[in-house]
């Protein structure tokens, strides 16, 4: 045997060697990192309702608030979201709920827009009046400023993307604060937030449509990486977020959805239509919901309506 055979005999060992070493040193820093001890104190390590993010059945999802707020004084939300995971069946439902959506039978509110419900009572009375839509618990939630998202995109060095058109807008003192190009393109996380915050003449119904797009890129693009970037990557992430879901749950999550592609996630927008607000006085438009099609869509994600079969399903 030549000394360059040896050479590079010697050299594939000392590499399958370092790969070992390195994944056994990731795994036990993941179990490290991840167990109970090494969690910090604070409102993400101590579900309301809940010891731990665990599943009890097949057939019931965790389900999960997601609200994403904008920088203005008073904050209002501008993303609101239901995630109904399913840890054991490895599938998501995400049920997004437009802006405009119509709000009433609070007593003496009115009418109003789910935007601004956030603004009268925070995260406590959104996950309330959601609760009431949807007729279900909602146990869990999770909460992304501007800065908290844009910190998520730029840890995962940005998001692939074709945007659809031109997107500007001016903020109340005249300054740019989103200015994104129609084509194909990373936004990064100033970008990406001016993305999902970009709202146009076709209303709260298209920036929610834009928003699960994003979404889907997003997960898609995270899916590239391995389980155990991915749990490192969540642990990360997650300190800086406001959610009643421990860091360690959502790592354990991302690495056991390892395999579990984009096409194991369902997108639905809250059945509805845009209607007058109803009084003679109110010509608003506002998403109506249908409760009906509502109940339909949450049978979906717990197995009590059989969700529609496939184009091609046989």
């Amino acid at each position: 045997m030549t000394r360059e055979k040896r050479r590079r005999i010697l050299n594939r060992i000392l590499a399958v060697v370092a790969a070992v070493a390195i994944f056994l040193a990731c795994r036990s820093a993941y179990v490290h990192f991840t167990s109970p001890e090494t969690q910090p104190e604070g409102p993400d390590t101590a579900p309301t309702g809940s010891n731990d993010f665990v599943q009890t059945s097949p057939d019931k999802p965790l389900y999960v608030l997601l609200i994403g707020t904008d920088g203005e004084n008073p904050q209002q939300a501008n993303f609101v979201g239901v995630a109904a995971i399913n840890k054991d069946k490895k599938h998501i439902d995400l049920i997004m709920l437009p802006d405009d959506t119509k709000i009433e039978g609070r007593k003496e509110k009115g009418i109003q827009e789910l935007q601004d419900v956030y603004t009268e009572g925070g995260i406590s009375l959104v996950r309330a009046v959601v609760e009431d839509i949807f007729h279900i618990p909602i146990p869990y939630y999770a909460a992304f400023t501007p800065e908290s998202f844009a910190k998520m995109i730029d840890m995962n060095g940005g998001v692939p993307l074709y945007v659809e058109k031109n997107m500007y807008h001016g903020d109340a003192a005249g300054e740019t604060d989103i200015n994104i190009f129609q084509g194909y393109q990373t936004l990064d996380g100033k970008d990406a937030t001016g993305y999902m915050r970009y709202l146009d003449s076709n209303g709260y119904v298209s920036r929610t449509q834009r928003q699960e797009r994003f979404i889907k890129n997003f997960y898609e693009d995270r899916q590239k990486d391995f389980g155990l970037s991915n749990a490192f990557f969540m642990y990360r992430l997650w300190h800086n977020v406001d959610s009643n879901i421990p860091a360690k749950d959502m790592a354990e999550l991302a690495f056991d959805f390892r395999s579990v592609t984009a096409d194991n996630i369902n997108f639905y927008i809250l059945p509805g239509e845009m209607a007058p607000g109803g009084k003679s006085s109110d010509n608003k438009y506002y998403w109506t919901y249908d409760p009906v099609e509502v109940q339909k869509v949450i049978g979906r994600t717990n197995n009590a309506i059989s969700a529609a079969p496939k184009p091609d399903d046989t």
